[in-house]
């Protein structure tokens, strides 16, 4: 039964990847503080699943 997990998961990354791209694209100067802020929430998410596990 991975195969729907793994699904969603290349999903989700190829969405993130486009998003990322439409963002380059649109504001470049932009980038640096948006993807700083993103890996600051994944990273307090993966603490909180690390805590919480």
């Amino acid at each position: 039964m991975p195969a729907p997990a793994a699904f969603f998961a290349a999903f989700f990354v190829g969405s993130a990847l486009v998003a990322f791209y439409g963002l380059c694209a649109v504001a470049l100067h932009d980038v640096p503080r948006i993807t700083g802020t993103v890996a600051l929430i994944l990273t307090l998410a993966a603490l909180g699943v690390a805590v919480l596990h």
